[in-house]
């Protein structure tokens, strides 16, 4: 469903014509209004006490979604983005509703001391089904684009993201589900933890994710227009350049996984928080093709120890009985990030020169979104400078020590290379690599 659906609603986007402003919406908007449906999630699963029927009702909902995505070129035409702004927040308020739910059926699964390397694999297997289905999509969108029939594209790629939703709801419902216990003093109230929450190891942890989250939206949701309305990347390059991500997720997942077990979740957070500043600054050097495939692999390197970390971390760091609602406080906090580091970038577009003059020196932009880049390095830089320090690792875990690691990135590296040259080969990666490579004048 990634693959094929939410990784393509960018492009879908400019292909209905949708403006700089009108993505920041498409960003922001759905995110912010879907997030609240998990306090109504878990003021249900506190009375129904089962988890299971939640986690479905979100699921088979979302899944039929995106016939309502697939019905706004052909019977909604005018306004067509405002349509899929509406039809977008549907799809997440329905998943949103399955996730504290779900986290905390999973937090009772998985054993604590296994689950960086559990996680690690399952973002594992999701890279690949989403690698191949985004290599899919875009070769289907590149075919349906050369024969002028590119709402057929993504009609196929999105009924393809409907049919692995029910797939994969057919396996939650095959899902073992212990009796899901929580007492009256287990809940707290929202105003509570915006009260107390700066004191705990949780408020702290959840300032620090949301105020990321900021700072990234601030440039993240015009990646999409960068690439394929101011460099005219093709559907087939663009799919290039999002897979090179899913790739490098895939390749080093593993060995986060191993590294969060070994060092503590802290620490990954440590390394990759200040590696998150680097990826925007990489996006001012160059214009060319395969400069960003290397850059879109070390993004890849970089989000998934940050993800899994973060994610790990927020089971470790809060008890079952707390779990579904303290997941749901922490999606909304990152929510509200998004929306208004999204809301920041589209105030900004319209105000920001695409050529600067400083002294006697003048500087033309390929687009005037490179500004925005900058300051989302920026903010990254800054919000990891205050926030780290002040979280601490909660389970008992190995010293760090650098020379450790770095005999590690070496065997890591040195697996990831024979990996890549021995199971893809190298004659396939080049022949992708030339024929994608022959940018649209």
């Amino acid at each position: 469903m990634t693959g094929f659906g939410e990784s393509y609603l960018g492009a879908f986007a400019i292909f209905l014509k949708a403006t700089n402003s009108q993505i920041a919406a498409l960003a922001a908007l759905p995110q912010l209004l879907g997030v609240w449906f998990q306090f109504i999630s878990v003021w249900v699963l506190h009375r129904l006490r089962q988890r299971k029927i939640i986690i479905l009702t979100g699921v088979f909902g979302q899944a039929l979604s995106w016939l309502v995505i697939l019905a706004i070129p052909v019977f909604f035409q005018d306004d067509a983005i405002w349509w899929l702004v509406g039809a977008v927040t549907l799809y997440v308020v329905l998943g949103h509703l399955a996730v504290p739910p779900w986290n905390s059926l999973m937090g009772d699964l998985v054993d604590p001391n296994q689950r960086g390397r559990y996680f690690g694999r399952r973002s594992r297997a999701m890279s690949v089904a989403a690698f191949l289905a985004l290599c899919l999509g875009g070769i289907l969108l590149h075919r349906a684009e050369q024969g002028g029939s590119v709402v057929l594209g993504f009609s196929v790629i999105f009924l393809a993201a409907m049919g692995a939703r029910l797939i994969s709801a057919y396996y939650l419902t095959q899902m073992a589900e212990p009796p899901y216990i929580a007492k009256p003093d287990d809940r707290f109230s929202l105003w509570e933890f915006l009260r107390d929450g700066r004191r705990t190891n949780f408020g702290r942890f959840v300032g620090y994710i949301a105020f990321t989250h900021f700072a990234v939206q601030v440039s993240a949701p015009f990646i999409t227009p960068y690439l394929l309305r101011d460099l005219h990347f093709t559907y087939l390059q663009f799919m290039v350049a999002t897979a090179a991500t899913v790739v490098a997720q895939f390749l080093t997942l593993p060995g986060w996984g191993r590294f969060c077990d070994r060092f503590g979740n802290k620490q990954a957070l440590r390394l990759t928080g200040f590696l998150l500043p680097i990826i925007p600054l990489l996006w001012l050097c160059t214009t060319n093709f395969y400069l960003i495939v290397a850059i879109q692999m070390f993004a890849g390197l970089s989000w998934a120890g940050f993800s899994l970390a973060m994610g790990n971390f927020l089971f470790d760091t809060v008890r079952p009985a707390k779990r579904a609602q303290c997941v749901a406080v922490y999606n909304s906090a990152n929510a509200v990030g998004i929306f208004f580091g999204a809301s920041l970038g589209g105030l900004l577009i319209p105000w920001i020169p695409g050529e600067l003059s400083l002294g006697g020196v003048h500087l033309s932009m390929v687009s005037n979104l490179q500004l925005l880049f900058l300051l989302s390095a920026l903010l990254r830089f800054l919000v990891s400078l205050r926030f780290l320090p002040l979280i601490r690792e909660v389970r008992t875990v190995s010293p760090f020590l650098a020379e450790d690691v770095t005999a590690k990135l070496f065997l890591v590296g040195r697996r990831t290379v024979v990996t890549v040259f021995g199971r893809i080969g190298k004659v396939v990666v080049v022949w992708m690599l030339v024929v994608v490579g022959q940018r649209r004048e």
